[in-house]
Order: C-alpha cells, then sequence, then structure tokens
C-alpha cells in the first residue's frame, strides 16, 4: 500500500483565486511512475538517506542560522542559509539588526531564500514547480514514493513567494521533522527539467547526479542552486577539450557573475579551479566546501565589495551542524600571511583559512578569540 499513490491534500484545481492575494497555482496530474523513476535518476540514488528528513527551520544557536539535524543535507541547506542572509542585507535595517535578527524577519527572509532559489535561479525567473505530497508528514525519500507527488506550478516570483507562507505550502517546508529539504530537492529538478539536467547541463548525462557517495550534495546540486544550471565546474565560462577534428568535449562552469560565491578546499588541494565569477559574487556571502561539508562565510555589511581581495574584513563564519552557540568572526588580512607559514596552505592549517586563501591571497586569518575549526 505505501507504493500506492495517495489523494492529495492541499488546494483544489476548482479552488477560487483569493482576493487578497496572487491566485493559487495550477495542480497538474501526480507524478507517473515512469516519471519517479527519471526523476529519482537524476537524483542519483535510488533512495535517499534517512539523514536528509528534515525540513527548514531556525533553531537556538545563532539568530540568523538554519539547524542541520544530520550530515548529508549540508550543501542544500548551506545555499540556502547563504540566501537567507542575502535577504536579510535587504530586509534588515543594519549589520547588528541582521546579526541579532527577531523571529518574524527570520522567517521572511527564509520564505524569501525559498522562492528567489527556486524561481529566479532554477526557473529562470519565469516558473517554479513545487511536486507537493499527499499530507503535510508524508515521508518522500524513495523513487516509489515520489509517485504521491502533484506538481503546483507557479508562473510569478510574487506568487509563489505568497503561497510559501500558507498551508500547505509552509507546513511543507518548514516542519523541523517532515520531509521539506527532499521536497525542495525534488521540485528544483522537476523545475529545471529532466532533459534540462541530464542532457544540457551535466557534463556526462550517463553518471551525473544531484547526490553522490554517502548522500553528499554534488556540485551539480550546488552549481543548480546558485545559478539555475547542473553544471559540473566552478571555473568561468566554458572549455572545450579534444580538437575540431575528433570532436570536443564542452565543460561548463559557471555563466554569469552570481549572487552568491564558493570557495573550495578543493582549490587549496589544486584539484579544481574556482573562477573569478564565484570567487566575486554580486553580495559579499560565499558558501564554503571543505571537502565533504558545505557552511556560510558572510559579511554582516551588505556594503562589502565581494570583488576586493586586497583590503581586510571581518566575515562571519556559520556551520549550520555545528551546534553553533558561540558567533564566530574571523578578521581576514590579505598578504599578511604569518612567518611561520610558507604559502598558508599548510595541512596544519584550519580548512576555512585554506578556503578564504583562495580568494584573499596569503591572508593572516584571526579567529578572535574563537576556537579554530581545523
Amino acid at each position: 500500500m505505501d507504493d500506492e499513490p495517495r489523494r492529495f491534500f492541499g488546494p483544489s484545481r476548482d479552488v477560487a483565486a483569493p482576493t487578497d492575494g496572487p491566485a493559487p497555482p495550477r495542480l497538474g496530474d501526480p507524478l507517473s511512475p515512469t516519471d519517479a523513476e527519471a526523476l529519482m535518476a537524476v537524483v542519483g540514488p535510488p533512495e535517499l538517506p534517512e539523514a536528509w528528513k528534515q525540513g527548514f527551520f531556525f533553531a537556538g544557536y545563532q539568530p540568523y542560522g538554519l539547524q542541520q539535524v544530520n550530515g548529508g543535507p549540508c550543501g542544500v541547506l548551506a545555499v540556502i542559509q547563504a540566501f537567507v542572509i542575502r535577504a536579510l542585507h535587504i530586509r534588515a535595517p543594519s549589520p547588528g539588526a541582521l546579526l541579532e535578527v527577531d523571529e518574524h524577519l527570520r522567517q521572511e527572509a527564509l520564505l524569501d531564500a525559498l522562492a528567489e532559489v527556486l524561481f529566479r535561479n532554477v526557473g529562470d525567473n519565469k516558473k517554479a514547480i513545487v511536486l507537493l505530497p499527499s499530507s503535510s508528514t508524508a515521508c518522500v525519500l524513495s523513487g516509489s514514493q515520489l509517485r504521491c507527488l502533484q506538481p503546483a506550478l507557479f508562473t510569478s516570483y510574487d506568487q509563489l513567494r505568497h503561497h510559501l507562507g500558507q498551508r500547505p505550502y509552509r507546513d511543507i517546508f518548514l516542519n523541523p521533522s517532515g520531509c521539506g529539504v527532499p521536497l525542495y530537492l525534488f521540485s528544483m529538478v522537476w523545475t529545471r527539467g529532466i532533459e534540462g539536467c541530464r542532457e544540457r547541463d551535466f557534463d556526462d548525462p550517463k553518471s551525473g547526479a544531484m547526490i553522490g557517495g554517502h548522500g553528499y550534495c554534488t556540485q551539480e546540486l550546488v552549481n543548480l542552486m546558485m545559478f539555475g544550471r547542473a553544471y559540473s565546474n566552478v571555473f568561468d565560462g566554458t572549455k572545450r577539450l579534444g580538437s575540431a577534428k575528433d570532436g570536443w568535449m564542452v565543460l561548463q562552469g559557471a555563466p554569469r557573475r552570481p549572487n552568491i560565491g564558493f570557495l573550495s578546499l578543493f582549490e587549496a588541494y589544486q584539484c579544481i579551479e574556482v573562477g573569478s565569477r564565484y570567487k566575486g559574487p554580486t553580495c559579499p556571502i560565499w558558501v564554503v566546501c571543505a571537502e565533504s561539508h558545505y557552511t556560510v562565510l558572510f559579511s554582516a555589511d551588505a556594503a562589502v565589495n565581494p570583488q576586493e581581495s586586497d583590503k581586510a574584513l571581518n566575515l562571519f563564519y556559520f556551520d549550520q551542524l555545528a551546534r553553533q552557540s558561540e558567533r564566530i568572526r574571523l578578521t581576514v588580512m590579505p598578504k599578511q600571511l604569518p612567518p611561520h607559514l610558507s604559502t598558508g596552505f599548510e595541512d596544519s592549517e584550519s580548512m576555512i583559512d585554506r578556503c578564504i586563501r583562495t580568494k584573499w591571497k596569503e591572508a593572516s586569518v584571526d579567529w578572535n578569540g574563537s576556537e579554530v575549526i581545523l
């Protein structure tokens, strides 16, 4: 019985448009077994780990900070956390107000972030499709369970943003013990489209996926959330391998300067190249990939120029998995490498320091009394 689609609990196709807000979305038929299988194939594993079962919610550690319950979905949560900070840059009246944000403002910022990533990034500012379960408590982790999902089509940002704050959407995504994070993942892939991900985005259509080993997010998923394309690389633009005679293989990286930046320890290892677009986003906020875990660095001051890499600045570090009760402020001083270091990328150095130095060259990083995260 668990494999059978269940009756949809949300708004009916025939419900009249409310007079106090945008019209409800257009509802489609529940996913067929073929649709569910194709969707799960792009996601990657046949079933998401149980660690993915959580919603988007704040905890009592930092006022602006989302909570990650278990390891696995850190890529999704870190990107949404970064867009929450971006929304607070706009909504909060001062840097101090951002750091001490109240409940109402942070909830509004969370809804802003969810809407911006799904509609403006993944949906190319044209559409968003939310896959609705049969109930707000439905567990949706495997391909067979996807058959209970019903697509709701939104055709404007304001329409999506309004309804995310209403039932059933609010209950679906913001319930801490629900399946909001997996449902958001499935909705992103469905919005971009199976063919869009596999045939137009992935470097390798046969092996590309959103979730990799041990249930961790791939670069393709992070890129999809950041700029709406599930590309496999983080350099600027595209690169071609091969020759005209033998045929070209086109590798796709950041197509434009995104709102949120990206730094990676793999660049410190000289395994990849993070381009200037990702290092210099439009907002002074960066998602940080330190091996398999994603966290966030940000300036509380929206006026900081994120393309600048030669001036000292203060950045706040937040790890949504770390139960981080202490606010961690880092002072970054470029071109002042401590004398005991030769490159700044020594194994003895903090992974976060090494990520920082991929942008702020030879920087001294002062943790201002906080325990250094190695």
